[in-house]
């Protein structure tokens, strides 16, 4: 075995411990980071809190295995309960020496409505997304053409979607056509692929809020049941 092969093999064992020690630097001042934004609002940190890895359903929750929801933070924002946390899972693909773990990693916004609320999903439109709308008809067609290019609607009550989504909550979105969010049982949900910053958190509290804001009046008397 030469000398050479020898360095190579040392190089990628520090390279390797060097990346788990970067991530776990990197982990601990996300934690710090979180935990220092929830004391100065006066707001609840919980580094772990396993009853979120099953609270809501649908993407990116019940995938996978080793999940996890950690960085937690509760609050009020508005007059609304929310929150925030970290969610993973891992996937595994391969066998043998071909074996691979992949860690799929999300931040969550959970946003309280108050009320239970029908399922309602709005998410930036793909091609694929669309294809796979069209075929199997849950894409809802709204009467805003550009919103229907720009984003995919799924909701088994057609009625209600179109009263969430008129023609100025489908303008008011379409100047944020890189977000996704749906309701789910009494919360609004957004979530995405990368950690949030503490800034990026206030921002989509902010950004629930004129979503929900916009949302009219007979439609929360509906789902009240008060009409």
């Amino acid at each position: 075995m030469g000398s050479g092969f020898v360095v190579l093999v040392v190089l990628f064992v520090l390279a390797g411990i060097g990346l788990v020690v970067y991530s776990f630097v990197q982990a601990a001042k996300r934690r710090e980071a979180m935990a220092a934004y929830a004391g100065s609002r006066g707001w609840r940190y919980e580094a772990e809190q396993p009853l979120l890895v099953d609270r809501f359903d649908g993407p990116p929750f019940g995938i996978g295995h080793g999940r996890s929801a950690t960085n937690a933070v509760y609050g009020q924002h508005d007059g609304r309960e929310f929150v925030s946390f970290d969610y993973e899972y891992k996937t595994t693909s391969g066998s043998g020496k071909d074996r691979r773990t992949t860690t799929h990693t999300f931040s969550v916004v959970a946003l309280s409505m108050g009320v239970s609320l029908p399922s309602l999903r709005v998410d930036p439109e793909n091609f694929v997304e669309r294809v796979i709308g069209r075929v199997t008809n849950t894409d809802i067609e709204l009467e805003l053409e550009d919103f229907n290019r720009a984003f995919t609607v799924s909701c088994p009550d057609r009625k209600f979607a179109s009263d969430v989504l008129h023609p100025q909550m489908m303008e008011f979105l379409l100047q944020h056509r890189e977000v996704g969010w749906r309701f789910e049982r009494d919360s609004m949900l957004m979530v995405s692929g990368t950690r949030r910053s503490v800034a990026e958190i206030d921002a989509t509290l902010a950004l629930m809020d004129q979503i929900s804001d916009r949302i009219p009046d007979f439609v929360w008397r509906q789902v009240r049941g008060e009409s």
